[in-house]
């Protein structure tokens, strides 16, 4: 339980977690399994409490969800000692649930400064090659209609983090997808390196999308814009950092340039076809690695397939390891929408298989694929019995390779090869742990068996798992850009990004 509350309070995700607790007489006595929550939750949670008088319940529970889903979201916490669950507490309904306007639909948001938001936006109308960068917060916030609004209208392309994507349709015209160290793209950071202005919103602009602070040219101008002042000019300095909820800020800049009455967003052609150009050069290098020809199932051709055989409605989860730079670099999002989710707070393994079962039954009507190499399968495997007991209509897919693929691949290129407790012995079967399970399951070899494995998977009826036999990360290196551009030098040259 507790590397999930991290997770979702490090990401910025709203979760109230419950943990039942020995009986308040017992505390500090040796009782069997005796701890001080309230100690172990403190650094992960916005607010954590422990339930000592019945009576407060209704109090306690408006306040966790206040607490969880105001300002900036997050993990909170509540105890509930024995003699509390044993009590008999009477409320109504309505005391326990209190007002209904929390998360996004609250009444009370952070906004821009009339004075700030005049500056950004005579920023944004002087720039030449103006960027916008979309982190997580524009989910939070849900402003994909004001957002795809500031885009259309005055011609802005825009990049996201790995948390951003899916902040605007990846098909769409503007779009350069995910930028920084993971799942961003050579064209990518050549597009950002030339920005002049670069509005970030929502963004933390951490190492892992700045690429070790590389990702701006020293001239640039940057507009960061977040709900949280403790990571506002916190990892990038900032020629004006606002304290906003990204919505709210969004509506007044459109309103602001409305005024400014902006009749010539053909200034940016040129920068425009710039972007374009290195968008179509990102698409055809792409295109080289899908039709790569390989022993076994190659990442690149398996996304390809993935994308044509999935709708626009379909949500996407994978674990960190192989399948997030894939994801984040080659399967392009359909639509606007959180149908992307990753867990960026801790690159957590073992996320994707139990948080896809939530995702199905919150999304039910939605295909789910999951997507897991072999140690995130082998640590959450046994959520495969919910899924199967509750009959969730997952696609499960395993990247099999035999090894903790990132880490093999940061010994390979930093550490002379000197590998470390990263294999898996050859008798492993994640098909074969599946169907022990229940799932039907089937192993995949080759990239033409690929089309007709996928197919199979997505028209059954219940869970699945389908099997991917891939290569070593010894040999075939995933897109995650500063690990590309080192495979190229000399040992002694590369440096290990720091996260």
């Amino acid at each position: 339980m507790v590397p999930a509350v991290s997770e979702a309070y490090n990401s910025c995700i709203p979760m109230l977690c419950l943990s039942s607790d020995i009986g308040l007489v017992s505390v500090e006595q040796g009782s069997l399994t005796d701890i001080d929550q309230e100690a172990l939750m403190k650094p992960i949670t916005k607010w954590n409490q422990r339930i000592k008088i019945g009576s407060k319940i209704p109090y306690l529970f408006r306040k966790a969800f206040r607490m969880a889903t105001g300002g900036v979201p997050g993990a909170v916490h509540l105890g509930l000692p024995e003699n509390i669950l044993e009590d008999e507490v009477r409320f109504t309904e309505q005391e326990l649930k209190g007002s209904p306007l929390t998360g996004h639909n609250a009444p009370f948001k952070y906004g821009p400064d009339d004075a700030d938001l005049a500056l950004v936006a005579d920023m944004l109308v002087n720039a030449k090659r103006p960027v916008i960068l979309s982190g997580g917060g524009v989910h939070l916030s849900v402003a994909y209609e004001e957002l795809a609004t500031l885009i259309q209208t005055f011609h802005l392309p825009l990049a996201t983090s790995i948390n951003g994507k899916g902040a605007i349709s990846e098909l769409s015209a503007y779009s350069i997808g995910v930028v920084g160290a993971n799942g961003g793209s050579l064209e990518g950071l050549k597009i950002i390196q030339q920005a002049d202005f670069v509005l970030a919103l929502g963004s933390k602009l951490n190492n892992v999308t700045t690429i070790g602070k590389t990702l701006f040219n020293d001239k640039c101008k940057i507009a960061q814009i977040d709900i949280s002042e403790n990571l506002l000019d916190a990892n990038i300095r900032t020629d004006i950092a606002i304290l906003s909820d990204i919505k709210t800020f969004l509506v007044k800049l459109l309103s602001k340039l409305k005024e400014k009455d902006l009749k010539e967003p053909s200034k940016l052609d040129t920068w425009n076809e710039f972007v374009d150009q290195k968008m179509m050069e990102k698409r055809a290098r792409i295109q080289k690695d899908i039709e790569k020809e390989e022993d076994l199932v190659t990442p690149a051709y398996f996304f390809d397939a993935l994308w044509h055989l999935t709708d626009e409605d379909t949500y996407f989860i994978a674990d960190a390891g192989t399948p997030t730079p894939y994801l984040s670099s080659h399967l392009r999002q359909k639509k606007a929408g959180r149908q992307t989710v990753l867990p960026r707070a801790h690159g957590s393994l073992g996320y994707a298989l139990p948080g896809s079962i939530g995702i199905q039954v919150a999304k039910p009507g939605h295909k789910v694929i999951a997507l897991h190499g072999d140690a995130s399968f082998c640590m959450a495997a046994g959520e495969l019995e919910t899924a199967v007991r509750c009959n969730l209509p997952i696609v499960f897919i395993n990247f099999q390779n035999y090894a903790y693929g990132w880490i093999k691949t940061i010994q390979k290129l930093y550490f002379d090869e000197k590998y470390f407790a990263v294999d898996f012995g050859k008798s492993f079967n994640a098909a074969k742990v599946a169907q022990g399970f229940g799932l039907n399951a089937k192993t995949v070899y080759s990239n033409e068996q690929v089309k007709e494995g996928l197919e199979w998977a997505l028209n059954l009826e219940g869970p699945v798992l389908l099997n991917l036999m891939i290569e070593p990360p010894t040999k075939t290196i995933p897109p995650v850009l500063k690990w590309e551009k080192d495979a190229a030098k000399p040992v002694d040259e590369r440096i290990k990004l720091t996260y």
